[in-house]
């Protein structure tokens, strides 16, 4: 992943499998994305970057729902002036379009809350397992065996577990092996590394050694997490949607910036001209988007076709009530 080759071996084969053998066309691309995937994942800044992203996220998340409390009050006192400036110009396009948002970024934040938590503990849990396993392995190394005699020798360790990737011996992992173990019923083992776990196997069965700990139980319910976050949007229609969701979502992030540097540096000029905002029923319109985007990030958790076609029906939706509502509001300024 992120950019780079494999192979996938069969074990009951013995054979190797490559992905593909031709070079990209366009190798630029391929370096532009991995680029963006760790400014993204972590500002590109290693572990580091890891906590600096996590906590903006949970800022941002705080940011939303204090939002949410203000929007009613500012759209009403709005709603009665008399006169509009350019500040609250932008300020009205701020407000209308993160509300509309606040469920898709706040689940967005959230996730991203939780995925960097997990990331951060599934690095501390992954450390503490080989320290053990550095003290518990220490006596020799492990013999070099075939790859399905390795995978035989784990699975009759853990029979109830699924083998989702296997180290070789080497300097990397002090000349043990490293297996990664996932749960026998898990539809996607490979979501994160899974449970590590050491040892040194010998021609000799009976000597070999194995090393590991429990994965902690905080680790319950990242499946979901992730799939809330990277996996509900797998159709092109449901990509599209997100980008246009996103793009919704910028807006209100970027108004609300010109807010705040035009109320620190800049005194913003008066243009005469009446205001008669509907006061009534100004819920309505966020009400039924955030049900209707949430609606849309939840059902393709089940990877069903049927419950694909209906997110994107409740995101698009959501998008035509949005914007209809929006040029409603622009004519009466």
């Amino acid at each position: 992943g992120m950019g780079g080759d494999y192979v996938l071996y069969n074990p009951i084969s013995k054979e190797l499998i490559t992905s593909h053998n031709e070079p990209p066309v366009h190798p630029w691309i391929r370096s532009m994305l991995h680029t963006l995937h760790q400014l993204h994942t972590r500002l590109d800044l290693g572990k580091i970057g890891i906590y600096i992203v996590t906590f903006l996220s949970f800022l941002c998340s705080l940011t939303i729902i204090s939002g949410i409390f203000l929007y009613g009050p500012f759209r009403k006192s709005y709603s009665k002036a008399s006169v509009l400036s350019k500040k609250m110009k932008i300020g009205a396009l701020h407000r209308e379009f993160s509300i509309v948002a606040m469920v898709w970024g706040f689940i967005l934040c959230i996730t991203g809350v939780w995925i960097g938590g997990f990331f951060i503990a599934n690095d501390n849990y992954n450390a503490d397992v080989l320290h053990n396993a550095k003290q518990e392995l220490s006596i020799g190394q492990s013999e070099i065996l075939q790859p399905s005699e390795a995978i035989s020798r784990i699975m009759k360790v853990y029979p109830d577990r699924q083998v989702i990737s296997m180290d070789y011996p080497s300097k990397f992992n002090n000349y043990h092996y490293a297996f990664y173990l996932g749960a026998e019923n898990d539809d996607d083992p490979a979501m994160f590394l899974g449970q590590p776990v050491y040892a040194n196997l010998y021609v000799d069965s009976s000597n070999d050694r194995f090393s590991t700990k429990a994965v902690p139980w905080y680790f319950t319910g990242m499946t979901t997490m992730i799939n809330l976050h990277i996996h509900n949007h797998n159709t092109m229609a449901l990509k599209i949607l997100w980008a246009i969701w996103d793009i919704v979502l910028i807006i209100g992030i970027v108004t609300g910036l010109m807010m705040t540097i035009i109320r620190k540096y800049k005194k913003s000029d008066v243009i005469l001209s009446k205001v008669s905002v509907e006061e009534k029923h100004i819920w309505r319109t966020p009400l039924f988007c955030s049900i209707s985007v949430l609606i849309g990030l939840l059902l393709p958790l089940w990877q069903n076709p049927v419950m694909n076609t209906i997110a994107a029906i409740c995101l698009t939706v959501s998008l035509i009530v949005f914007f209809i509502s929006l040029l409603k509001e622009s004519k009466q300024y």
